[in-house]
């Protein structure tokens, strides 16, 4: 088992009213961040409708117990599920509008069991994007919902070191090839290829993106989440996560369009 390392913006409004400042500097440096990569994503020539097809999301099946606009009540440092970066009420794990997870094809699901399990691998997945804004604690309530035991510790240690050093994921990720590689009442393995050529480290206190993740044009992880149900209806944990670096078995999206 690899441990994954995919990572390695809070400013002040002089102008607002300094009752609100630590709120409208972290919309700011929302603001700043994205605007600062898809600067750089431009810059290089990366346009997100050219490499990041937007294809649809993972649908909540109609079964799966739906937390109310952002997947679950906030823990007290869990300040991502209180909606200050987002509009409106959806499905599921709603992300900072700095980070999104996009998917290159809408993963297929055979059957009832087999879309539970594969909403319940996107909404971890997310958990930790949205765990890695926190301020201080990545122990979020939507991290311990879809997490556990080994799986939790890692995930964990990925958003906690984005939070240490004072970094966070900036841009898009892109699944493809997810699959339900094996089904029991007991126990699922869910697999998917990550590309992060277009998620960079931005610096919470200039404000500016970094290096990206990825190179571009490179070989992506390959994921697989080892999944077991927690006994109430529709919910599954990632209770250990596999991750082969640079996977033949994850061509670059241009890489793949070559092949075709």
């Amino acid at each position: 088992m690899v441990e994954r390392s995919r990572a390695g913006g809070g400013g002040t409004d002089r102008r607002g009213p300094r009752g609100r400042a630590p709120e409208r500097g972290r919309d700011k440096l929302a603001q700043a961040l994205l605007a600062g990569a898809l600067g750089v994503f431009i810059a290089a020539g990366i346009s997100a409708c050219n490499t990041n097809p937007h294809a649809a999301d993972v649908p909540p099946p109609s079964t799966a117990e739906q937390p109310a606009g952002n997947g679950g009540s906030p823990s007290p440092d869990d300040t991502s599920a209180t909606g200050q970066h987002h509009t409106g009420k959806k499905s599921g794990i709603q992300l900072p509008n700095t980070i999104q997870v996009l998917y290159s094809t809408t993963p297929a699901f055979q059957d009832l069991t087999h879309h539970v399990v594969l909403w319940n691998a996107s909404q971890a997945y997310k958990a930790q994007y949205a765990a890695a804004y926190q301020p201080a604690s990545a122990a979020t309530a939507d991290l311990k919902r879809y997490w556990s035991g080994d799986g939790y510790t890692q995930a964990h240690a990925w958003a906690q070191l984005w939070i240490d050093t004072k970094k966070q994921p900036v841009g898009q990720a892109v699944l493809s090839s997810v699959s339900v590689e094996s089904l029991t009442p007991e126990h699922a393995t869910v697999g998917f290829c990550e590309d992060l050529a277009g998620v960079v480290r931005g610096d919470v206190a200039t404000h500016t993106p970094g290096k990206p993740l990825q190179e571009h044009g490179t070989l992506g992880n390959r994921i697989e989440y080892s999944m077991v149900p927690t006994g109430s209806k529709g919910q599954w944990q990632v209770n250990s996560e596999t991750t082969t670096k640079a996977s033949p078995l994850c061509p670059a999206p241009t890489e793949k369009k070559r092949k075709r």
